[in-house]
């Protein structure tokens, strides 16, 4: 394609034409950087998006920044600032559901010279909306062509030790890309610097190489640059943990294996006709949870009489390490609670027998809640990780629970039960107000969900039955 054919086509898209008439209009330079550039020149169509949000990033002059008032307008959008002007990581920044834009002042007197201070080739490319010339660093175009990330400046990382996450990143969202092995040499020394990176940034990044179309391929890049040891330290003790028959692998190969596996655990049910539809944040919790599960193993290690391994009550310590990692990255009080939650539990489907009642899964259901189909979807991933002997011999049970569980899910009173009873019933009826009250519905709740009881009058019954009200304890287990 002529450069004057695909600068065309690069115009049609509205944010850029408003911008280059209004560039033309005033007379002050913004230029287009970046990947909404590169994956132009890529030949992946950012024009007219339907659905996925748009990432516009520019570069004005610092003594033109009063035009950023005038952009808001015509764009219809607030511009806010991140980063701080003396470390040169000062933005203005836009977000809405199907865009966003960063607009930064000029670093140096050039354009040329803010490209030469950008991370990687592939990055330091520009377009003048003003007169329509183009601007690259040197080998950026062989690089974009040839599909390699390269820094643009061997003090690229002291500049910006996030740059790191961002490589791969680039690596998980770049089809087809590799990163230079003079860059992953880089990558290994420096890896140090990047605990001087505050939380939320590298969370940031952690998150969107999860959300990308190669996760695994992600993780394990950040294992072998030993980046992932220096972001979450309470791994390093997994690695050459031996593990019991129900494994082929050390604990923390087990859980890089896992993360890949998460993939092949949505395609299976789906195949079965049980397909899971999960929303950014599912897959989020998904992988986490994953990452995180088995921490609690290095607490937990023992050995019987007979030489085997056991790791008794692992989950609960997997649990109190992965609440400080979660709190350490900012995460939100949801997302940590759900996380934790599926390490908690993921066990619980690992041991049920063939013979398991449905009543005991009704109550898995209802204690698990909307997030039993990501505990169906770890537990898959766990056993097709763990190829140990024993992991195998279950292999068929465990299946067969995770799809009579998926099947029971399609009765929505397992997950939200309409009360029979409630508290002021139990008071008129002389019930003493105090814990027993919660703890005779939690029993009459766990019998509606069995299918004991579907009425208010059953309800009744049962508890007088079974609850003297002038007695502290039932007549019989309440269990």
């Amino acid at each position: 394609m002529e450069e004057k054919e695909w600068k065309d086509q690069l115009f049609k898209d509205p944010i850029l034409f408003k911008l280059s008439k209004l560039s033309q209009e005033r007379r002050v330079p913004i230029f287009l950087v970046g990947g909404y550039l590169r994956d132009f020149l890529l030949g992946i169509d950012r024009t007219y998006p339907v659905s996925k949000r748009v990432d516009y990033d520019f570069v004005i002059p610092k003594e033109n920044l009063f035009i950023l008032k005038i952009i808001e307008g015509i764009l219809g959008i607030h511009l806010f600032k991140i980063g701080k002007e003396e470390t040169e990581t000062l933005t203005y920044r836009a977000v809405k559901k199907e865009l966003s834009i960063d607009i930064t002042p000029l670093q140096g007197k050039t354009i040329e010279e803010d490209l030469k201070r950008r991370d990687f080739t592939i990055n330091s490319v520009a377009l003048s909306l003003l007169d329509g010339q183009f601007y690259s660093v040197e080998g950026a175009l062989e690089d974009i062509q040839k599909k390699r990330i390269r820094l643009t400046s061997p003090t690229s990382f002291d500049q910006d030790p996030l740059r790191m996450l961002r490589a791969i990143r680039y690596l998980c969202t770049l089809e087809g890309f590799r990163i230079e092995e003079q860059l992953q040499k880089e990558i290994s020394l420096k890896k140090e610097l990047i605990q001087n990176i505050p939380s939320e940034r590298i969370k940031g990044e952690l998150d969107a190489i999860f959300l990308s179309p190669y996760p695994a391929k992600g993780i394990r890049c950040l294992y072998e640059s030993e980046l992932l040891i220096k972001i979450i330290p309470e791994l390093k003790g997994l690695k050459e943990l031996e593990q019991n028959e129900h494994h082929h692998l050390k604990v923390l190969p087990h859980v890089l294996l896992m993360v890949d596996k998460l993939f092949y655990a949505h395609q299976w049910v789906g195949e079965r006709g049980r397909a899971i539809s999960l929303s950014p944040e599912d897959h989020l919790v998904l992988f986490y949870a994953a990452l995180l599960h088995d921490l609690g193993k290095q607490d937990t290690y023992s050995q019987d009489e007979g030489g085997r391994i056991h790791f008794y009550q692992h989950e609960f310590f997997s649990c109190e390490r992965a609440k400080g990692i979660l709190e350490r990255l900012k995460f939100s009080n949801i997302m940590r609670e759900r996380i934790l939650k599926v390490i908690q539990n993921h066990m619980r489907i690992l041991n049920l027998s063939k013979e398991t009642k449905e009543s005991a899964l009704k109550r898995l259901i209802n204690q698990i809640g909307e997030d039993t189909p990501l505990l169906v979807l770890h537990t898959i991933a766990d056993k097709e990780a763990s190829r140990g002997l024993l992991s195998i011999e279950k292999d068929e049970v465990i299946e067969f629970n995770c799809l009579r569980i998926l099947d029971l899910l399609k009765e929505k009173e397992i997950l939200h039960p309409p009360p029979l009873l409630t508290g002021h019933d139990l008071l008129a009826l002389g019930y003493i107000p105090g814990p027993r009250i919660g703890k005779i519905l939690r029993y009459i709740r766990n019998r509606q969900i069995e299918g004991e009881i579907r009425t208010r009058q059953e309800a009744l019954k049962l508890i007088k039955e079974k609850f003297d009200p002038k007695l502290m304890e039932p007549k019989l287990s309440d269990s």
